[in-house]
C-alpha cells in the first residue's frame, strides 16, 4: 500500500453509503491531500542493527538512541540530541487534521500540532531511508571504468607568489647574506628578548639604523660548551657568510657577494676552570654607496677569558652604517646634535665619545658612551695581580674608570668638530693621591663622578642643549691589591638653563562713564579738576552774563 492508499483507507467512513457526488468531492480532497504532502525526519527509533555509539558495556552512553543500557522510554527526551547512526530516519507523510473523519489505516500515525494547524501523518515504510544501495561487484573488467570517474590529483600545490627584491636598499630593510651553501639569510643583530634580557638572534641588522643591543646569554655547563656554542666564538659571526649589495642579487647568479672582513683568529678554549676567547662584544661597519649598494663589511670582536662557574655573560651588538665617500673615511666622529646634543646622543670629548665604565662577567669590564641627558650608574670589579705594584694599579684603575686616556675637554654642543677651538671647555679633575703599597694597603680609586653642567640656548621655540662644563670627582679608598675591588662610575646631567623675563601682560581697559556739564572743559576722567584754568574762566563768564 503506498502513502496515498493509506490516506484514503484513514478517509473511509463505515457504515455509510456516498453519493456520486460526494465520490467526486471525496477524489478532489483526496488529491489535494497527496498535493500537501510533506516529508520530514523526526521522532527517534532504537531498532538499528549496529550501535556503534554503544562504547560503555553496562552503562548508558550519552546522546546513543541505540543503547540497550538506556532504559528510558522516550531516549529523545532525555538527551539533548541523538547521535548519528544511533536512530532509523523516518518519513512522515502529513495533511490537514480537519480532513480526517476517521482512522483505519493499518500504518503508525501521528496528530502534530495544535489546532488550526494540526497535522495528521502516517509513518512511511521507506527502506531507501536507512540502507545504502547494494554495491556493485568490482572485478578486473570494470575497475577501471568505476576508478576514473573518482580520479584527480590527491593533493594540489598552494599558490605561492615570487617573492619580489627591489633594486636598493632601503631604510631599514634587513640586510641580506648568503651562505657557502647558498641559503638565504640576514645579517643579525642579537637583541634582548623578555625581562631577563636573554639573547635572541632573530632580530635582524636594518640597514642605515646604526646602534647597539645589549643582551644576557646564558651559559650552561661552559665546561663542556666552551669549544661547542657558537654564540660564544668570534667565526661564528662572519665565517662562511657573504653579504649581498642590494636585494635584487638573490635572483642575479653572476652577482658577487661582500665578504665580512676580520681579523679575529682566536676561537674558545678550555684552559683549567677558565673558557678563553669569548666574544663578548661584535661591532660590524657596513660602507655602503647610495643606491649602489653595501660595498664593504668588517667586524672587530672583543673576546674574553670567563671562568666555566659563570651563570651567564653580557654581550653588546653594534652595527654602524657609513657612507663611501671621502668624508666619511675621515676620523671626523658622527655628530651628537646640530648644533645643540639631543638627548640619548654620545657627549663627544676630545678623545672621542665620553665612555662609561660596565661589567660583562666576573672580572671583565666593557664601556658603552655616556648619553647626554641621562644619568647613569655603573660599574665592574677588578683585581690586582702579583706582578702589580700599587702605582700599577692606580693607573689601571684610572683608566678603566675613563675608558683609556683621559679627556681634557668636552664639546659644547653636538656638531662641534676638534678645529673649532673656542667651542670645547675643559674638565676640572679631583684626582687623588698617589700613596700606599701593595704590602699594606693602597690608596684606590674606586669611584668617579662625572658631573656635567648644561643649558638650555637660543630661541624659546627651539632650545639647543649646551655643555657649560664639567667636573671629575674621584673617591678613593685603602684596599689590598690582590682582594676584588668593585670600580663604579657614576654619571649625572645638572640643567642650569635660566629664562628671561615673562612677558608684560596685555593693558587692561579702562571704562569712562559719560562727560558731563563740564565736559568742554575737562581734558581726561570723568571729574573736573578744581585747578584748571579753562574751568576758573568759564565760571567768570557765567557770573558776568548772569549781571548784566
Amino acid at each position: 500500500m503506498t502513502s496515498g492508499d493509506a490516506v484514503a483507507g484513514a478517509t473511509r467512513r463505515h457504515g455509510l453509503v456516498m453519493a456520486p457526488e460526494l465520490a467526486v468531492a471525496r477524489t478532489l480532497l483526496l488529491a489535494a491531500a497527496l498535493c500537501w504532502e510533506v516529508g520530514t525526519v523526526s521522532g527517534a527509533s532504537s531498532s538499528v542493527t549496529f550501535c556503534s555509539c554503544d562504547l560503555t558495556p553496562g552503562s548508558c552512553d550519552i546522546n546513543c538512541c541505540c543503547d540497550p543500557d538506556c532504559t528510558a522510554s522516550n531516549l529523545t527526551a532525555l538527551f539533548s540530541f541523538c547521535l548519528p547512526g544511533s536512530t532509523k530516519a523516518e518519513r512522515w507523510v502529513c495533511l490537514s487534521n480537519w480532513l480526517i473523519f476517521r482512522n483505519n489505516t493499518p500504518y503508525t500515525t501521528a496528530v502534530v500540532g495544535s489546532p488550526p494547524t494540526e497535522l495528521f501523518c502516517v509513518l512511511s515504510a521507506g527502506a531507501s531511508l536507512n540502507y545504502f544501495v547494494s554495491p556493485q561487484t568490482v572485478n578486473a573488467s570494470n575497475f577501471p571504468t568505476l576508478s576514473a570517474a573518482y580520479q584527480g590529483p590527491s593533493f594540489s600545490a598552494a599558490s605561492v607568489g615570487v617573492p619580489q627584491f627591489p633594486s636598493f636598499y632601503r631604510a631599514d630593510d634587513p640586510v641580506l647574506t648568503v651562505s657557502t651553501l647558498g641559503a638565504l639569510s640576514v645579517l643579525r643583530q642579537p637583541a634582548p628578548l623578555g625581562a631577563q634580557r636573554v639573547c635572541s638572534s632573530n632580530n635582524p641588522a636594518k640597514f642605515l639604523r646604526s646602534g647597539s643591543t645589549s643582551c644576557i646569554h646564558v651559559l650552561s655547563n661552559l665546561t663542556d660548551s666552551c669549544g661547542t656554542d657558537l654564540s660564544l666564538d668570534a667565526s661564528y659571526y662572519y665565517q662562511d657568510i657573504t653579504v649581498l649589495p642590494v636585494p635584487a642579487d638573490v635572483t642575479n647568479q653572476t652577482a658577487r657577494g661582500v665578504p665580512i672582513i676580520s681579523t679575529a683568529a682566536d676561537l674558545p678554549i678550555l684552559q683549567g676552570d677558565y673558557c678563553n676567547n669569548v666574544v663578548t662584544q661584535v661591532e660590524y661597519t657596513v660602507l655602503y654607496n647610495g643606491t649602489q649598494g653595501i660595498t664593504n663589511v668588517s667586524v672587530v670582536f672583543t673576546l674574553t677569558n670567563v671562568s666555566t662557574t659563570s651563570p651567564f655573560i653580557n654581550q653588546i651588538f653594534t652595527v654602524v652604517y657609513k657612507p663611501l665617500s671621502s668624508a666619511a673615511q675621515t676620523s671626523a666622529q658622527s655628530r651628537s646634535g646640530n648644533p645643540g646634543y639631543l638627548v640619548g646622543f654620545p657627549v663627544l670629548s676630545d678623545s672621542g665619545h665620553l665612555s662609561l665604565l660596565r661589567s660583562l662577567v666576573g672580572e671583565s669590564c666593557a664601556y658603552s658612551p655616556v648619553r647626554f641627558g641621562m644619568n647613569s650608574l655603573s660599574g665592574c670589579m677588578i683585581r690586582g695581580t702579583t706582578q702589580e705594584t700599587c702605582s700599577d694599579l692606580q693607573a689601571r684603575s684610572y683608566q678603566l674608570l675613563l675608558g683609556g686616556s683621559a679627556p681634557q675637554s668636552l664639546a659644547m654642543f653636538g656638531n662641534t668638530t676638534t678645529t673649532q677651538s673656542g667651542s670645547w671647555t675643559p674638565i676640572l679633575y679631583e684626582n687623588c693621591s698617589s700613596q700606599g703599597d701593595c704590602s699594606s694597603n693602597c690608596l684606590l680609586p674606586v669611584s668617579l663622578h662625572m658631573q656635567i653642567l648644561w643649558a638650555s640656548v637660543g630661541l624659546l621655540a627651539n632650545p639647543q642643549s649646551q655643555v657649560l662644563g664639567a667636573r671629575f670627582s674621584y673617591r678613593c679608598q685603602l684596599v689590598k691589591c690582590q682582594d676584588a675591588t668593585v670600580l663604579q662610575t657614576r654619571v649625572s646631567f645638572t640643567d642650569l638653563t635660566l629664562r628671561g623675563p615673562a612677558p608684560r601682560a596685555n593693558p587692561s581697559v579702562t571704562g569712562r562713564d559719560p562727560l558731563g556739564f563740564f565736559s568742554p572743559f575737562q581734558s581726561s576722567g570723568t571729574e573736573a579738576k578744581a585747578g584748571s584754568p579753562l574751568l576758573a574762566l568759564g565760571l567768570l563768564v557765567v557770573c558776568w552774563v548772569g549781571r548784566g
